[in-house]
Formats: C-alpha cells, structure tokens, sequence
C-alpha cells in the first residue's frame, strides 16, 4: 500500500515537472518568433483605373472583369469603356461601371457582308486587316481622353485588339498602361519556332520542313510587310489629326510596360517570357449560370450528350450546320453518342429552314421536336460542361471556351472560323485533347471519324484530366494580375513627378525599371552582344587567316629551298 502510494506520487511528481518544462519550453519558444505583417498600406497610392476594350465580348471582357473585380474590393475605383451594354446585362459585373462606346460587340467593326466573307470563306491576314478601320482609332481616343478629364484616371488597363488609342494616350498624357492579351503573340516578337495560321503558317515550326521554316521566318514578313506598312500610315494620320506624335514601330507604345497574357504553359507554346510579360490565365470567374431544368434533365437523361456552340459571335454555312447535324444524327443511330445540346447564338435558323439539300428532318430539329437534341439560343457553357454526361465539346475554338473545356476536362472537335481560334485548334490539338475540322472542307465522314476518335482514345480523356489539373491550378493566377497591377500603381506613387496641377506625371519607358531586361537598353547590337561576338569572330579569323599565311609562306620558301637544292645537285652530278 506505501508502495502504491509513493509511486503514485513519484509518477505526479514527473508529470508535473514535464508539464512545467512544457510550458517553459513553449514560452521560450514562443519569444523568439513574431507573426509577419501582410498589411499593405494603400494610402495614396492611385486608384483610378480605366479598363478599355473596343471588341468587347465575352471572351475579352471577362478576364479584364475578374481582374478588375479583385481590384474593386482592395479598394480601386475601375471603369469599363467597351462595346455593347455588357456589365448592365450580367450579374457578376453589374457593380462595374461601363462605357458603351459602340452599340455591339465582335463583330461589330465589321458589317454583316464583310462579316460572311471573313466567316465564310478562305481569307488571309491581308483580307482581315480590311477589318482595320483607322477613322475608329480617332473615335475611341477622344472617347477615351473625354473619360480620362471625367474620373482622373490613374492608370488605364488597355485590351490589345485594335485598341492603338488607349496605349497612345496613355503615353501622351504620361500615365502608367498595362496591357492585356490572349495570346503572347500580339505583344512581342515570337521566337522563330512559333508562328500563327493567319499568316499562313503552324503555331509550331519544331518539326516543319526547312522550306515552310524559310517561308515563315523570311518570306511570309516580307509580303505582309506592305500591309504592315499601310495600316501604320493610316494610323499615324489619324495620331496626327488628334495631336499624338507618329510611330514607325508598332510595338513601341508596348515595350517597357507590363502586359498580362490570358493563357498557361500546357495550352500555349512554350517561348522565353520577359519579365514585362507575364502569364496570367485561364482566367476564370468564380461562378457560373447554372443548367435550367429542362437542361438538367435532359443531361440525366443522356449520359454520352456532345454540346455543339460555335460562341457568340462566330457562325458558319447552313452546308455546315446541316452535315453537323446530319453526323450527330447518325452517332446517336449507332450509339456512339446519346444526346447533342446545341446552343445556336449567332446561328440564323429561318436561313437553315428554309436550307432543303438536306436527308433528314431538320424541321424537326429546329423546333426541338427531336428528342435527343436539345436547341437553346444562350447556353449556360460551363455548367454543361461540368456535368457529368457531357463527353464532347464541338466549339468554334475561342479563348475561354478553350480555357473552360480544358478546365472540366471535356475533350474538344475544333471547328475554327477566324482570327485566334485557329491557332487555339492546333495548340488544342498538340496538347492532345482535341481535333480539329476544317471549315472550308467539311465533310460527313471526317466529322464522324473524329468523334469516334474522341470518345474511344483513353489518350484524349487522359490528356484532358492532366491539362485541367494544371487549368485548376494556374486559374488562381488572376489574384496575382491584381497583385502586378497594384505594384505599377504603387511604383507610379513614387516614381511620377507631380506637375503644375497636383496630377502624376509617369515615365512608361523607366516606370518598371526593376523588370526591364538589360539588353533592351543596351540595342540591339549591344544587348545581343554582336559587336562582342563579332570582335571574337573577326580575331579568330584574322589569325587563322595570319596562321594560313605565314603557314602558305613557310611552305611556298621550303618549296623554293628544296627545288633548288636539287637543282644544285644534279648540275654536281653532271
């Protein structure tokens, strides 16, 4: 029993001093950290963003909006000046005051003529440059200019397409300007290896013949060059009549500023980033419009259902249309598929009705009276995408239904009708999830081989869940596009002078000066070291070539030395 007792007291006797040292410990321990400080102190830092974008459209607003929806909550005061009443009209973007500068989106720089032979038929990049209207660039510069003197404008956040005015004004009235593209391409200078199908070539050059790698790299920028030359000039008497200075570099009023891209290493060809360049996408919204019931129930009704849009403001042939639909028609009769969701949009269905050279009951059809297709006008797109019976994607190819497809690992059938969306098809296509059809020569077997591709390749299906791991995790990135933002407003804090007015005036050229590359100033000659390169070079020759001549010398006297010689001995010997 005393045993029991002491060792019971024995053993709270340890406990206690175990406990004491604990908390000694955890004190101690506690006295040599502190919390890190993520406060950030925004006083007076600039707050007025102009977000500008003349093509407006889902597919280049959106990406700007979630960006500029960030800013909004660390406290910036943003407007939009874009086409079409696009912020009034949605529920994510409602709080965003918008500018309408033009009465639609898209297409709208183009009429509806122009607008059939650009969709319609085989075009190049000197048929849509005709889309080029230089008596717009005067239009959205005193748009622009007007909103700047309205809201003091801080910064401007300027879409790249067809948007020359925003950068300009920004430069003239030296405020900082960040710039925004889906693709790297319309930025900056592309490496030789990566090229795009508007000009007539692949997205990727790695593995072309040395005659189409010629042909890109020398020939093509040579007969472009004159078009070039024609939309400069044209813009530039249009910078004269608004008082801005002419520039013969197209990209001068883009270098030395930070340019955001909307896409990510896996979709896009992997080229060398700038550090003034960064990649900031898929930019995604946070949430989406869900299925209405009669989609809900149509999906869980068909468990292999392909959705079929073409976005909303592309369209193709009614021949198209009919050999799509007369293929979806014949899937469903041998059980590859089991239900198409078809969001028309731009589709004009009175043309397609009265469309006869068709075997089936298009009728029918059109007036959803077919049980397994499902016809809408708007479709809520990720949210079909996301379902679980959707197995096939057959889109136009833009940005964000590429970005949303790869995101719900959805494989995708291609059908590119203009601009980016045929570089996206091929870029889908080496990334292993997609293919592609061809507008021009569409064909009922090609279209129905490629679905059985899709939907019996484990490659594609594969492919599709490794490239939307990679989708979920870069789509956070937007908060650092709000992040990259803030860091060139708050270096504008410190880095303008103010003038007479009390406004911030702002060197673009030296603003971002910690990520301007070396060699940007140094030249061309300087920055790629060629007069270094080329001293060694003439060096090295120059003694090769003393070498050789003193080599030639030596031999040419060992010659004449030895000829002589034996010429010496034979008159001896005679």
């Amino acid at each position: 029993m005393f045993l029991r007792y002491s060792f019971s007291l024995f053993n709270i006797w340890h406990l206690t001093i175990f406990a004491l040292f604990f908390v000694y410990s955890t004190v101690e321990t506690q006295s040599k950290f502190i919390k890190r400080d993520s406060f950030l102190d925004r006083t007076n830092v600039p707050k007025n963003i102009l977000a500008a974008s003349p093509l407006g459209g889902g597919s280049h607003l959106v990406p700007m909006l979630e960006i500029l929806k960030i800013l909004v909550v660390r406290g910036y005061n943003v407007t939009l000046a874009a086409s079409g009443n696009f912020t009034a009209n949605s529920e994510s973007y409602r709080s965003i005051p918008q500018i309408i500068i033009g009465n639609e989106t898209g297409t709208s720089l183009m009429n509806e003529e122009f607008a059939k032979k650009v969709f319609l038929e085989d075009v190049d990049f000197n048929i849509m440059s005709k889309v080029f209207d230089p008596e717009l660039y005067t239009k959205f510069y005193n748009i622009y200019k007007r909103i700047t003197e309205e809201i003091n404008v801080d910064l401007f956040f300027c879409d790249v397409g067809m948007n020359e005015a925003c950068f300009d004004l920004a430069w003239q009235l030296e405020k900082p300007v960040v710039g925004f593209a889906s693709n790297p391409i319309y930025a900056s200078i592309p490496p030789s290896y990566k090229s795009d199908p508007v000009f007539g070539c692949h997205v990727n050059m790695e593995n072309e013949t040395f005659y189409e790698r010629f042909k890109c790299s020398i020939i093509k920028p040579l007969q472009f060059m004159n078009v070039f030359m024609t939309i400069g000039n044209l813009l530039n008497e249009q910078r004269v009549n608004v008082g801005v200075e002419p520039i013969w570099d197209p990209r001068s009023r883009m270098k030395n500023i930070l340019f955001l891209f909307d896409t990510f290493f896996g979709f896009e060809i992997p080229i060398p980033m700038l550090p003034l360049h960064q990649e900031i996408g898929p930019v995604l919204a946070d949430t989406y419009p869900d299925l209405t019931p009669d989609l809900e129930s149509f999906l869980n009704a068909h468990p292999r259902t392909m959705y079929f849009a073409l976005g909303t403001n592309v369209f193709t042939s009614p021949q198209n249309i009919a050999i799509l639909l007369k293929s979806c028609l014949e899937l469903i009769n041998q059980n590859i598929i089991d239900g198409v969701i078809w969001a028309t949009v731009k589709t004009n269905i009175t043309e397609l009705m009265s469309f006869s050279n068709v075997d089936f009951p298009i009728s029918d059809i059109l007036n959803n009276n077919y049980p397994h297709i499902h016809i809408i006008k708007f479709a809520p797109q990720f949210a079909i995408l996301s379902h679980e019976n959707t197995k096939l994607f057959l889109s136009q190819g833009g940005a964000s239904s590429s970005h949303e497809s790869i995101y719900t690992a959805t494989p995708m059938l291609v059908l590119p009708i203009m601009g980016d969306q045929f570089g996206n098809a091929e870029k889908l296509e080496l990334a292993g999830i997609a293919l592609k059809l061809s507008r021009l020569n569409l064909t009922f077997d090609d279209t129905i081989l490629k679905i059985k591709r899709l939907l019996s390749e484990e490659s594609f299906k594969n492919n599709a869940k490794r490239l939307s791991f990679m989708a979920k995790l870069n789509s956070k990135r937007k908060y650092r596009a709000a992040d990259l933002i803030e860091i060139v407003m708050n270096s504008a804090k410190y880095d303008s002078i103010e003038d007479e007015n009390g406004n911030l005036k702002t060197n673009n050229n030296v603003l971002l000066k910690d990520w301007i590359t070396a060699d940007t100033r140094m030249g061309f000659i300087r920055g790629n070291y060629i007069d270094v390169y080329g001293t060694f070079i003439i060096l090295v020759l120059t003694l090769i070539g003393g070498f050789g001549y003193a080599l030639l010398k030596v031999v040419k006297y060992l010659y004449t030395y030895y000829k002589a010689r034996n010429s010496n001995s034979k008159s001896n010997t005679e």
